[in-house]
This record gives C-alpha cells, sequence and structure tokens, in this order.
C-alpha cells in the first residue's frame, strides 16, 4: 500500500471518527449532573492512531483559566471535580489552515462542556478559545497521551517560557528575545548577579545569546527541560554614567565599582544529565579581554574616584603619583551543581531548583593618572605600590548557593536567595496585570564587613513588560 493510500484512509477514518463524536454532542449535550458525556466517552474510545488528526492543548494563561474556570462553578458544575490547573481543549481536525478551529469540548478538572454548551453560556470564551493563532498562552498535548485526564506539564520558568514561539521581556534588570522555535534566546543583562552586584552595583552589562545543543527525549520533562544542553555566549560592556551625577535615574544609589575598558567575555553552559534531566552541572565564566595599561587613555569623569586620603600608594615608574584610585570589577566565575524539583508532579505549582557549588571574583584597585598637561588621563595597575585586590580567601568567599521558587497557579510568582561573595541577594517578581505587566525587585546587602566599593543595602525595583506569540 502506497503512503498516499495510508494517509487518504487514515484520513477518512479520522472523518468518520469526527462525524460520531459531533453526532454525540448534537444529540446529547453534557451536563453538570453527567460528568461521563456521551460525547466524551465517545471520544475517549477513538482509536490512537486516530486519535492524532484531533488538535488538543492545555490552556495555561492564568486569567483565561480563572475565566473557565468560574464558567463553570457558575453554571453548576462540581466544584470538587474542577481543577483551574487542568483545562484542556480537544477540537476537530483542521480542515483549513486558516479557518478557526472548531471546538469539540472543554475540560476543567474531570467536569466538561461540549461545543453547544460553550456557545450558548460563554460565547467570547470559545471565540477566544477557537482562534487560530491562540492568542494566549497553551501547550500542546502529545497524541501519545490518551484523550482522560493526563498528567500535568511541568512548570516552566515563567520569564523565560519554553511552550510559547516568540517572547519577549523588558526590565530595568534585563530585556530577553525568545527567537521563534529555535531555543534561541537573546539577553541584555544588568549587572553581574552571580557575583552579589546586581542592576547599577557592577558598574557593567552583557549581552549573551544562549542557543541549545542536545535536545531532551524525555517525555516527563521536555516541556520544562526542552534542551539537555544550552550555550551562552556574548560579551560585557561597562556602564559610563552614574546616578549619582544628576542623570534621570539620580534617585538610585550610586554606584562605587566600575568595569574596565575593552570588554569581556562571557560564557555559560548548563547541562542536564541525560539520565536524570533534573540534575545537571552548570559553569559561567566572564574575563576580561584588555589588561589595564598606562598607554589607554580614558575619560575621568565615567570612573568612580575614591580619595587616596592618608594612604601611602607610589608609582616610582611612572611620570608622578596616582590622583585617585578606581576598583575595577575583574574576571568572575561559577561552577555549580543543580537541581530541579516539583514538589507534585500530578499538579506542578509549586517548582523548586537548588544550585550549589564554588565562586571566584576578583576586584582590583587600580590607580589613576594624569599627565602634565592634564589632557590625558589613564589606569594604571603594574608598577603601582599600595593597591588591594580582592579575591576569595576564606571559605564563606568560595561558597555559591542558591535556591529558587516558583509558583504557576493562577496568580504566579517567584523568588530566589543567592548567597555569593558572602553577599546575600534576594530576587522576587509578582503579576500586576494579567500575563503581560509583572513587578520585580532585587535586594542585596553583605553578610560581612561592608568594602569600599559596597553599600550597606542595595534595592532596585523595576516593572516587567512580557509578552508571548
Amino acid at each position: 500500500m502506497t503512503p498516499n493510500m495510508t494517509n487518504i484512509i487514515r484520513r477518512t477514518l479520522s472523518i468518520a471518527a469526527l462525524l460520531t463524536v459531533l453526532g454525540g454532542a448534537l444529540v446529547l449535550p453534557a451536563r453538570a449532573q453527567e460528568p461521563d458525556s456521551v460525547v466524551f466517552a465517545r471520544l475517549t474510545s477513538i482509536d490512537p492512531e486516530l486519535l492524532q488528526y484531533f488538535p488538543r492543548w492545555y490552556v495555561c494563561e492564568p486569567d483565561l483559566q480563572a475565566k473557565i474556570y468560574n464558567a463553570f462553578r457558575v453554571l453548576g458544575y462540581r466544584k470538587t471535580n474542577l481543577d483551574q490547573q487542568q483545562i484542556r481543549v480537544t477540537a476537530q481536525p483542521v480542515s483549513e489552515p486558516e479557518a478557526p478551529y472548531d471546538i469539540l469540548i472543554v475540560e476543567c478538572g474531570t467536569e466538561r462542556m461540549t461545543a453547544q454548551d460553550l456557545e450558548a453560556n460563554i460565547p467570547r470564551i470559545y471565540s477566544k478559545l477557537a482562534d487560530k493563532s491562540r492568542p494566549y498562552c497553551y501547550s500542546e498535548i502529545p497524541s501519545s497521551i490518551p484523550a482522560t485526564r493526563p498528567q500535568a506539564e511541568a512548570i516552566i520558568n515563567f520569564m523565560h517560557p519554553t511552550n510559547v514561539n516568540h517572547s519577549f521581556t523588558l526590565s530595568a534588570f534585563e530585556q530577553t528575545l525568545k527567537v521563534g522555535n529555535s531555543g534561541f534566546w537573546l539577553s541584555n543583562t544588568m549587572g553581574t548577579d552571580q557575583a552579589g552586584y546586581h542592576f547599577w552595583n557592577a558598574g557593567e552589562a552583557k549581552v549573551t545569546l544562549q542557543r541549545p545543543l542536545y535536545v531532551n527525549d524525555d517525555a516527563s520533562t521536555r516541556r520544562a527541560i526542552p534542551y539537555l544542553m544550552n550555550a551562552k555566549l556574548g560579551f560585557g560592556y561597562r556602564l559610563s554614567s552614574n546616578p549619582d551625577n544628576g542623570s534621570l535615574l539620580d534617585f538610585i544609589p550610586g554606584r562605587r565599582l566600575d568595569a574596565g575598558y575593552g570588554g569581556k567575555f562571557v560564557g555559560a553552559l548548563d547541562f542536564h544529565m541525560p539520565f536524570h534531566p533534573e540534575f545537571g552541572i552548570g559553569v559561567n565564566m566572564e574575563l576580561p579581554l584588555r589588561a589595564v595599561q598606562a598607554s589607554q587613555s580614558v575619560d575621568i569623569t565615567t570612573y568612580v574616584l575614591n580619595d587616596i586620603g592618608s594612604r601611602r600608594i607610589t608609582a616610582p615608574t611612572y611620570d608622578s603619583d596616582p590622583i585617585a584610585t578606581v576598583n575595577l570589577l575583574r574576571s568572575t566565575g561559577q561552577v555549580t551543581m543543580f537541581y530541579n524539583w516539583w514538589v507534585d508532579q500530578q499538579h506542578p505549582e509549586n517548582f523548586f531548583r537548588l544550585d550549589m557549588g564554588l565562586n571566584y571574583y576578583e576586584i582590583r584597585e587600580a590607580g589613576m593618572f594624569r599627565d602634565s598637561s592634564d589632557s590625558f588621563n589613564y589606569l594604571g595597575i603594574e608598577g603601582v605600590r599600595g593597591l588591594n585586590t580582592w579575591k576569595p580567601n576564606e571559605i564563606g568567599d568560595w561558597i555559591y548557593a542558591k535556591l529558587e521558587y516558583r509558583n504557576q497557579s493562577t496568580f504566579p510568582f517567584g523568588a530566589s536567595l543567592q548567597y555569593s561573595n558572602q553577599i546575600l541577594l534576594a530576587h522576587a517578581y509578582i503579576p500586576l496585570l494579567g500575563q503581560w505587566l509583572y513587578i520585580e525587585g532585587k535586594y542585596a546587602t553583605p553578610l560581612r564587613g561592608v568594602r569600599p566599593f559596597e553599600r550597606e543595602h542595595v534595592f532596585m525595583i523595576s516593572p516587567v513588560l512580557r509578552l508571548n506569540f
């Protein structure tokens, strides 16, 4: 039998099954008192070979979930059988590419409505569900899963969703763009959170591109972890302005730390174990591309100058001693093991991720020099006596630990606590309007003595615009 003949037979059987389902829908609409409706019984009795032609998906947009749940509740369906996190839609096979979906059934927990009930009671919701573009958060149900209540999808990263084609996020901390179904993410991130210096406090930002390298074949974790290996490459750049200098952001505490000129190489790799994708190893590094050299002219107004005061800082090999010092954030890096944990795989509303490993950072003090003509300013480290260097020299400096919690219910929110460089960094986000407007905040405080380039407390909040397509 040729492939074309096989496809024709399959489509013929699909249409026959569809007519059976639609016949049941027209003869006996679902009732709240009859959870095992004829329509659902006939749908679940379809041969799995035919079921693949029926589009099915989960609704995961909180606002739409709440509206559908309330519609079921108001219409008298058993509240104990309803589950706002388990809303599934089944439509008939698509006959025309641009035609809207012809919805057969919508399930909320173990209760369900047929097309007649949907159009009669919630026409606006029915129209939105039937929109071919599906302008809401959804996730496909694989054809291998039978038409009964399947295991819930694993929770995803709400700020970096994996179950949408395109995603755009805009906040003061980070701007991200998901490039189609390729798995590529383009990000611009402010600060160096891994070292405890977020937003303006680090004096640097970075642009990175995340590329997937190895597909996850494990069906139970593929939705939340689509790839077992992700590589991230990019470059870091220094921030040349400072809120303390009278900018529009002067309400933010000014930074005391700088990044060196010349930029940085940024690279990271996350590898999930194929035998257990929830567990993995992560590596992150940020390395300066240029050394600090006296031949490089700098704009003195773009650096945070520290008064030398009574300190003895001399430069025997230079024409003069430095007029001030600056603190430069140089190399940073982390090597960690991580574990993803869903509290209840059947209802995975609560998600935890734990990272544990080693942290490295290097902050170098440099002298700021000015030549006799006052027209050339430069930085110097080599050959300058009395400068400080900060590196890990205690056990607490080497430890990196981070605990992240995410809740993906009708009110999705997330929070994390990080210990790195003996700095406690807290991060949280909550929704303001639907799925598209959030607010997030970050707070950092050293758990040891405050160093010259640090502040006792650094707090920042930002709105988050989040658009998915």
